[in-house]
Protein backbone atom coordinates (compact mmCIF):
# COMPACT_ATOMS: atom_id res chain seq x y z
CA UNK A 1 0.00 0.00 0.00
CA UNK A 2 2.54 2.32 -1.36
CA UNK A 3 -0.55 5.47 -0.85
CA UNK A 4 0.37 5.14 3.14
CA UNK A 5 3.89 5.65 2.50
CA UNK A 6 5.30 9.24 3.96
CA UNK A 7 8.49 10.65 2.14
CA UNK A 8 11.57 11.32 4.09
CA UNK A 9 10.42 15.01 4.70
CA UNK A 10 6.76 13.95 6.21
CA UNK A 11 8.40 11.58 8.81
CA UNK A 12 10.80 14.45 9.97
CA UNK A 13 7.24 16.20 10.48
CA UNK A 14 5.79 13.48 12.00
CA UNK A 15 8.84 13.47 14.66
CA UNK A 16 8.78 16.85 15.01
CA UNK A 17 5.27 17.22 16.28
CA UNK A 18 6.07 14.53 18.44
CA UNK A 19 8.87 16.66 19.78
CA UNK A 20 6.78 19.47 20.55
CA UNK A 21 3.92 16.74 22.14
CA UNK A 22 7.12 16.00 25.07
CA UNK A 23 8.09 20.07 25.28
CA UNK A 24 4.32 20.21 26.23
CA UNK A 25 4.04 17.48 28.94
CA UNK A 26 7.40 19.02 30.15
CA UNK A 27 5.52 22.26 30.74
CA UNK A 28 2.37 21.11 32.00
CA UNK A 29 4.92 18.84 35.16
CA UNK A 30 5.18 20.09 38.23
CA UNK A 31 7.79 18.44 39.92
CA UNK A 32 11.32 19.97 39.01
CA UNK A 33 13.00 17.39 39.38
CA UNK A 34 10.47 15.13 37.09
CA UNK A 35 10.49 18.03 34.96
CA UNK A 36 14.65 17.88 34.97
CA UNK A 37 14.71 14.24 33.46
CA UNK A 38 12.02 14.45 30.83
CA UNK A 39 14.19 17.26 29.30
CA UNK A 40 16.60 15.00 29.30
CA UNK A 41 14.88 11.54 27.90
CA UNK A 42 13.60 14.20 24.95
CA UNK A 43 17.59 15.30 24.73
CA UNK A 44 18.81 12.19 24.04
CA UNK A 45 15.42 10.90 21.62
CA UNK A 46 15.39 13.86 20.15
CA UNK A 47 19.41 12.86 19.18
CA UNK A 48 18.59 9.18 18.35
CA UNK A 49 15.71 10.49 15.91
CA UNK A 50 17.85 12.36 14.16
CA UNK A 51 20.51 9.64 13.79
CA UNK A 52 17.76 7.71 12.55
CA UNK A 53 16.70 10.30 9.95
CA UNK A 54 20.36 11.04 8.98
CA UNK A 55 20.73 7.08 8.42
CA UNK A 56 18.18 7.33 5.50
CA UNK A 57 19.38 9.91 3.47
CA UNK A 58 20.01 8.50 0.33
CA UNK A 59 21.04 10.90 -2.91
CA UNK A 60 19.08 13.62 -1.10
CA UNK A 61 21.89 15.79 -0.37
CA UNK A 62 20.32 18.83 0.79
CA UNK A 63 17.90 17.06 3.80
CA UNK A 64 17.89 18.36 6.74
CA UNK A 65 17.42 15.75 9.02
CA UNK A 66 17.53 17.75 12.46
CA UNK A 67 14.08 18.09 13.79
CA UNK A 68 11.98 21.33 13.50
CA UNK A 69 11.76 22.67 16.55
CA UNK A 70 9.96 25.99 15.95
CA UNK A 71 6.51 25.51 16.13
CA UNK A 72 5.37 28.05 13.50
CA UNK A 73 7.70 26.99 10.57
CA UNK A 74 6.70 23.13 11.82
CA UNK A 75 2.90 23.90 10.31
CA UNK A 76 3.98 26.01 8.18
CA UNK A 77 6.03 22.89 6.64
CA UNK A 78 2.76 20.37 7.36
CA UNK A 79 0.62 22.73 5.61
CA UNK A 80 3.39 22.50 2.51
CA UNK A 81 3.99 18.84 2.53
CA UNK A 82 0.68 17.35 3.04
CA UNK A 83 -1.18 18.19 0.16
CA UNK A 84 -2.37 14.28 0.33
CA UNK A 85 -5.62 14.59 3.50
CA UNK A 86 -5.08 10.95 3.67
CA UNK A 87 -0.93 10.77 4.72
CA UNK A 88 -1.83 13.76 6.74
CA UNK A 89 -4.49 11.74 8.74
CA UNK A 90 -1.88 8.77 9.13
CA UNK A 91 0.76 11.07 10.31
CA UNK A 92 -1.48 12.55 12.77
CA UNK A 93 -2.76 9.23 14.04
CA UNK A 94 0.68 8.41 14.95
CA UNK A 95 1.36 11.71 16.68
CA UNK A 96 -2.08 11.19 18.47
CA UNK A 97 -1.05 7.59 19.72
CA UNK A 98 2.65 8.42 20.73
CA UNK A 99 3.83 7.86 24.15
CA UNK A 100 6.92 9.12 25.23
CA UNK A 101 9.50 7.98 27.77
CA UNK A 102 9.95 4.31 26.36
CA UNK A 103 13.31 3.03 27.19
CA UNK A 104 16.05 4.28 24.54
CA UNK A 105 18.76 1.50 25.00
CA UNK A 106 21.26 3.02 26.87
CA UNK A 107 22.34 3.14 30.71
CA UNK A 108 19.69 6.10 31.50
CA UNK A 109 16.73 4.06 31.22
CA UNK A 110 16.59 3.08 34.41
CA UNK A 111 16.38 6.55 35.55
CA UNK A 112 13.61 7.12 33.07
CA UNK A 113 11.27 4.18 33.61
CA UNK A 114 8.88 6.01 36.09
CA UNK A 115 8.19 8.82 34.09
CA UNK A 116 4.78 9.79 32.84
CA UNK A 117 2.61 11.83 30.96
CA UNK A 118 1.53 14.97 34.11
CA UNK A 119 -1.89 15.11 32.81
CA UNK A 120 -3.70 13.27 29.91
CA UNK A 121 -6.50 15.62 29.40
CA UNK A 122 -4.09 18.79 28.79
CA UNK A 123 -2.03 16.49 26.08
CA UNK A 124 -5.15 15.77 24.42
CA UNK A 125 -6.40 19.84 24.50
CA UNK A 126 -2.58 20.27 22.94
CA UNK A 127 -3.42 17.38 20.14
CA UNK A 128 -6.56 19.26 19.73
CA UNK A 129 -4.44 22.09 18.77
CA UNK A 130 -2.20 20.92 16.13
CA UNK A 131 -5.31 19.65 14.45
CA UNK A 132 -7.16 22.78 14.43
CA UNK A 133 -3.47 24.62 13.03
CA UNK A 134 -3.71 21.92 9.96
CA UNK A 135 -7.11 22.96 9.92
CA UNK A 136 -8.25 19.92 10.95
CA UNK A 137 -11.45 18.89 12.91
CA UNK A 138 -10.17 18.69 16.38
CA UNK A 139 -12.47 16.11 17.09
CA UNK A 140 -10.26 13.65 15.53
CA UNK A 141 -8.18 13.09 18.58
CA UNK A 142 -10.85 11.68 20.77
CA UNK A 143 -12.30 10.01 17.89
CA UNK A 144 -8.51 7.90 17.15
CA UNK A 145 -8.36 7.36 20.35
CA UNK A 146 -11.43 5.86 20.99
CA UNK A 147 -11.40 3.89 17.92
CA UNK A 148 -7.78 2.58 18.64
CA UNK A 149 -8.03 1.60 22.11
CA UNK A 150 -11.76 -0.49 21.51
CA UNK A 151 -9.58 -1.98 18.79
CA UNK A 152 -7.04 -3.12 21.19
CA UNK A 153 -9.36 -4.70 23.56
CA UNK A 154 -11.49 -6.22 21.08
CA UNK A 155 -8.47 -7.92 19.09
CA UNK A 156 -7.24 -9.55 22.38
CA UNK A 157 -10.43 -10.36 23.05
CA UNK A 158 -13.31 -9.50 26.31
CA UNK A 159 -12.53 -7.28 29.26
CA UNK A 160 -9.49 -7.46 31.36
CA UNK A 161 -7.95 -5.12 33.93
CA UNK A 162 -5.47 -4.50 31.66
CA UNK A 163 -7.50 -2.60 30.19
CA UNK A 164 -9.13 0.11 32.28
CA UNK A 165 -7.51 3.10 32.57
CA UNK A 166 -6.97 5.99 29.96
CA UNK A 167 -5.23 4.91 26.51
CA UNK A 168 -1.61 6.15 27.99
CA UNK A 169 -1.46 2.76 30.20
CA UNK A 170 -2.44 0.66 27.67
CA UNK A 171 0.15 1.92 25.10
CA UNK A 172 2.57 2.12 27.78
CA UNK A 173 1.83 -1.50 28.33
CA UNK A 174 2.61 -2.53 25.23
CA UNK A 175 5.48 -0.25 24.38
CA UNK A 176 7.09 -2.18 27.30
CA UNK A 177 6.53 -5.54 26.57
CA UNK A 178 8.53 -5.06 22.77
CA UNK A 179 10.64 -2.22 22.47
CA UNK A 180 13.69 -3.56 24.20
CA UNK A 181 17.51 -3.34 22.87
CA UNK A 182 17.38 -6.98 22.23
CA UNK A 183 14.70 -6.34 19.27
CA UNK A 184 16.24 -2.97 18.16
CA UNK A 185 19.73 -5.05 17.71
CA UNK A 186 17.47 -7.49 15.56
CA UNK A 187 15.84 -4.99 13.67
CA UNK A 188 19.22 -2.24 12.98
CA UNK A 189 20.84 -4.21 9.84
CA UNK A 190 17.56 -3.50 8.13
CA UNK A 191 16.20 0.05 9.48
CA UNK A 192 19.16 1.91 10.39
CA UNK A 193 21.95 0.72 7.20
CA UNK A 194 25.49 2.03 8.21
CA UNK A 195 24.40 2.44 12.25
CA UNK A 196 26.33 0.12 14.89
CA UNK A 197 26.32 -0.58 18.14
CA UNK A 198 24.26 1.53 20.91
CA UNK A 199 23.76 4.18 17.96
CA UNK A 200 21.41 1.87 16.06
CA UNK A 201 20.01 0.27 18.86
CA UNK A 202 18.83 3.81 20.17
CA UNK A 203 18.23 5.17 16.55
CA UNK A 204 15.90 1.99 16.27
CA UNK A 205 14.15 2.21 19.66
CA UNK A 206 13.45 6.09 18.83
CA UNK A 207 12.00 5.09 15.47
CA UNK A 208 9.63 2.72 16.36
CA UNK A 209 8.17 4.52 19.34
CA UNK A 210 7.67 7.10 17.29
CA UNK A 211 5.81 5.17 14.59
CA UNK A 212 8.33 4.92 11.32
CA UNK A 213 9.54 2.25 9.64
CA UNK A 214 11.51 2.83 6.51
CA UNK A 215 9.79 0.97 4.17
CA UNK A 216 12.56 0.44 1.74
CA UNK A 217 14.60 -1.36 4.41
CA UNK A 218 11.61 -4.34 4.51
CA UNK A 219 11.40 -4.62 1.08
CA UNK A 220 9.24 -2.08 0.09
CA UNK A 221 10.25 0.50 -2.44
CA UNK A 222 10.78 4.19 -1.92
CA UNK A 223 9.73 6.61 0.87
CA UNK A 224 9.05 5.33 4.38
CA UNK A 225 5.84 4.24 5.83
CA UNK A 226 4.35 4.53 9.16
CA UNK A 227 3.92 1.38 10.70
CA UNK A 228 0.14 1.47 10.33
CA UNK A 229 0.92 1.73 6.76
CA UNK A 230 -0.81 -1.68 5.74
CA UNK A 231 1.37 -3.20 3.00
CA UNK A 232 4.58 -1.62 4.64
CA UNK A 233 4.96 -3.32 7.91
CA UNK A 234 1.65 -5.54 7.83
CA UNK A 235 2.33 -7.33 4.10
CA UNK A 236 3.65 -9.82 2.21
CA UNK A 237 6.51 -8.00 1.26
CA UNK A 238 8.00 -6.62 4.43
CA UNK A 239 9.33 -10.14 5.12
CA UNK A 240 11.73 -11.35 7.10
CA UNK A 241 12.10 -8.16 9.10
CA UNK A 242 8.62 -7.96 10.63
CA UNK A 243 8.22 -12.08 11.25
CA UNK A 244 11.49 -11.16 12.92
CA UNK A 245 9.39 -8.58 15.35
CA UNK A 246 6.20 -10.79 15.61
CA UNK A 247 8.22 -13.65 16.57
CA UNK A 248 10.05 -11.70 19.46
CA UNK A 249 6.77 -10.26 20.40
CA UNK A 250 2.90 -10.92 19.59
CA UNK A 251 2.14 -7.23 20.99
CA UNK A 252 3.87 -5.94 18.02
CA UNK A 253 1.24 -6.80 15.64
CA UNK A 254 -1.45 -6.38 17.90
CA UNK A 255 -0.80 -2.55 18.34
CA UNK A 256 -0.65 -2.18 14.25
CA UNK A 257 -3.30 -4.28 13.87
CA UNK A 258 -5.62 -1.92 15.68
CA UNK A 259 -4.00 1.28 13.89
CA UNK A 260 -4.99 -0.30 10.81
CA UNK A 261 -8.21 -0.63 11.85
CA UNK A 262 -8.70 3.47 12.96
CA UNK A 263 -7.35 3.93 9.02
CA UNK A 264 -10.19 1.47 7.84
CA UNK A 265 -12.53 3.08 9.66
CA UNK A 266 -11.35 6.72 8.39
CA UNK A 267 -11.32 5.15 4.58
CA UNK A 268 -14.70 4.14 5.11
CA UNK A 269 -16.85 6.99 6.70
CA UNK A 270 -14.75 10.01 5.59
CA UNK A 271 -13.19 9.43 2.05
CA UNK A 272 -15.91 6.53 1.27
CA UNK A 273 -13.34 4.84 -1.03
CA UNK A 274 -14.21 0.96 -1.01
CA UNK A 275 -11.67 -0.06 -3.03
CA UNK A 276 -8.93 1.43 -0.76
CA UNK A 277 -10.59 -0.57 1.74
CA UNK A 278 -10.59 -3.58 -0.16
CA UNK A 279 -6.75 -3.11 -0.57
CA UNK A 280 -6.04 -3.21 3.08
CA UNK A 281 -8.13 -6.31 3.76
CA UNK A 282 -5.77 -7.57 0.53
CA UNK A 283 -2.62 -6.90 2.41
CA UNK A 284 -3.81 -8.12 5.63
CA UNK A 285 -4.45 -11.61 4.14
CA UNK A 286 -1.19 -11.79 2.14
CA UNK A 287 0.48 -10.27 5.48
CA UNK A 288 -0.54 -13.76 7.19
CA UNK A 289 0.18 -15.67 4.10
CA UNK A 290 3.83 -14.79 4.56
CA UNK A 291 3.74 -15.09 8.50
CA UNK A 292 2.43 -18.93 8.38
CA UNK A 293 5.51 -19.12 5.64
CA UNK A 294 7.71 -18.03 8.38
CA UNK A 295 6.12 -19.95 10.96
CA UNK A 296 6.40 -22.99 9.15
CA UNK A 297 10.01 -22.64 8.66
CA UNK A 298 10.34 -22.30 12.51
CA UNK A 299 8.50 -25.15 12.82
CA UNK A 300 11.82 -27.56 11.35
CA UNK A 301 12.65 -27.12 14.73
CA UNK A 302 10.39 -27.03 17.48
CA UNK A 303 12.77 -27.39 20.27
CA UNK A 304 15.17 -24.51 19.49
CA UNK A 305 12.42 -22.07 18.25
CA UNK A 306 9.53 -22.95 20.69
CA UNK A 307 9.40 -19.39 22.05
CA UNK A 308 9.50 -17.51 18.53
CA UNK A 309 6.83 -20.11 17.43
CA UNK A 310 4.31 -19.26 20.35
CA UNK A 311 4.68 -15.53 19.61
CA UNK A 312 4.50 -15.66 15.74
CA UNK A 313 1.18 -18.00 16.20
CA UNK A 314 -0.15 -15.43 18.67
CA UNK A 315 0.57 -12.32 16.18
CA UNK A 316 -1.18 -13.64 13.47
CA UNK A 317 -4.26 -15.05 15.81
CA UNK A 318 -4.16 -10.92 16.28
CA UNK A 319 -4.05 -10.28 12.56
CA UNK A 320 -6.58 -13.00 11.87
CA UNK A 321 -8.99 -11.81 14.17
CA UNK A 322 -8.35 -7.96 12.82
CA UNK A 323 -9.31 -9.20 8.92
CA UNK A 324 -12.35 -10.91 10.72
CA UNK A 325 -12.79 -7.17 12.13
CA UNK A 326 -12.18 -5.13 9.18
CA UNK A 327 -14.50 -7.41 6.89
CA UNK A 328 -17.05 -6.56 8.87
CA UNK A 329 -16.59 -3.14 8.91
CA UNK A 330 -16.57 -3.05 5.24
CA UNK A 331 -19.62 -5.41 5.28
CA UNK A 332 -21.64 -3.10 7.31
CA UNK A 333 -20.29 -0.17 5.31
CA UNK A 334 -21.68 -1.26 1.54
CA UNK A 335 -24.83 -2.99 3.44
CA UNK A 336 -25.75 0.69 4.44
CA UNK A 337 -24.62 2.74 1.53
CA UNK A 338 -25.71 -0.46 -1.10
CA UNK A 339 -22.73 -0.10 -2.62
CA UNK A 340 -21.71 -2.93 -4.89
CA UNK A 341 -18.17 -4.48 -3.56
CA UNK A 342 -15.28 -4.41 -5.96
CA UNK A 343 -13.28 -7.53 -4.96
CA UNK A 344 -9.85 -7.92 -4.23
CA UNK A 345 -8.98 -10.69 -5.99
CA UNK A 346 -11.40 -10.52 -9.70
CA UNK A 347 -11.09 -6.88 -9.87
CA UNK A 348 -7.07 -7.93 -10.69
CA UNK A 349 -8.04 -10.98 -13.03
CA UNK A 350 -8.11 -11.26 -16.69
CA UNK A 351 -10.82 -13.35 -17.21
CA UNK A 352 -13.90 -10.83 -15.00
CA UNK A 353 -16.47 -10.15 -17.27
CA UNK A 354 -15.80 -6.62 -17.51
CA UNK A 355 -19.61 -5.32 -18.27
CA UNK A 356 -20.72 -6.66 -15.25
CA UNK A 357 -23.73 -4.65 -13.49
CA UNK A 358 -24.99 -3.57 -9.36
CA UNK A 359 -27.38 -6.74 -8.54
CA UNK A 360 -26.59 -8.79 -11.27
CA UNK A 361 -23.95 -11.94 -11.22
CA UNK A 362 -20.79 -11.83 -11.08
CA UNK A 363 -19.37 -13.52 -13.75
CA UNK A 364 -16.03 -14.48 -15.50
CA UNK A 365 -15.17 -16.83 -18.31
CA UNK A 366 -14.42 -19.64 -15.51
CA UNK A 367 -17.92 -19.12 -13.17
CA UNK A 368 -21.74 -17.62 -14.48
CA UNK A 369 -21.76 -16.96 -10.96
CA UNK A 370 -18.24 -16.54 -9.11
CA UNK A 371 -18.77 -17.90 -5.79
CA UNK A 372 -18.68 -16.25 -2.33
CA UNK A 373 -15.33 -17.39 -1.47
CA UNK A 374 -13.30 -16.29 -4.56
CA UNK A 375 -15.44 -13.09 -4.56
CA UNK A 376 -14.33 -12.10 -1.18
CA UNK A 377 -10.91 -12.89 -1.63
CA UNK A 378 -11.02 -15.72 1.01
CA UNK A 379 -9.64 -18.19 -1.56
CA UNK A 380 -6.91 -16.74 -4.48
CA UNK A 381 -7.89 -19.14 -7.00
CA UNK A 382 -4.17 -19.62 -8.28
CA UNK A 383 -5.37 -23.45 -8.13
CA UNK A 384 -8.34 -24.81 -9.87
CA UNK A 385 -12.12 -24.99 -8.20
CA UNK A 386 -14.98 -26.83 -8.54
CA UNK A 387 -16.47 -25.76 -11.81
CA UNK A 388 -14.20 -23.36 -12.65
CA UNK A 389 -13.65 -25.25 -16.39
CA UNK A 390 -10.02 -25.07 -15.61
CA UNK A 391 -9.74 -21.52 -15.93
CA UNK A 392 -7.61 -20.00 -12.97
CA UNK A 393 -6.67 -16.88 -11.65
CA UNK A 394 -4.54 -14.77 -14.46
CA UNK A 395 -3.14 -11.43 -13.55
CA UNK A 396 -4.48 -8.51 -15.99
CA UNK A 397 -0.62 -7.42 -15.71
CA UNK A 398 1.02 -11.00 -16.28
CA UNK A 399 -1.87 -10.54 -20.12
Amino acid sequence: MQEFGLTLEQTRIMFSYQYHLVLADIEYETDYNIKSLKRQWLSQWKESTELFLKSQINGEKDFDFHLITNFDLLTTSAKNNFSNKQNLYVMLLEVILFKPYYPLGNSNDEKFKNLKIADEDKLTNKLKYFARTLDVDSSLVTRFKSNYNEAIKEIKGGWNPWFIGVIGAVALAILAAFFTPAIAALLAPILVPGLSGAAAVSAVLAALGGGAIAAGGLGMAGGFAVIVGGGAILGASAGVGVGALFSQSPDAALTQAAKLEVVMKEILHTQQDIRKAQEIIKEQRQAIRSLEDQLDKLLLDKEKNSKKIDNLKQAIDYLKKALERNQDLLVSYTKLTNEYVISPICSKCFHLNKNFEVGKPRSCKAFTRIPDEIWKGDNDHQRPYPSDKGIIFKSIDEQ
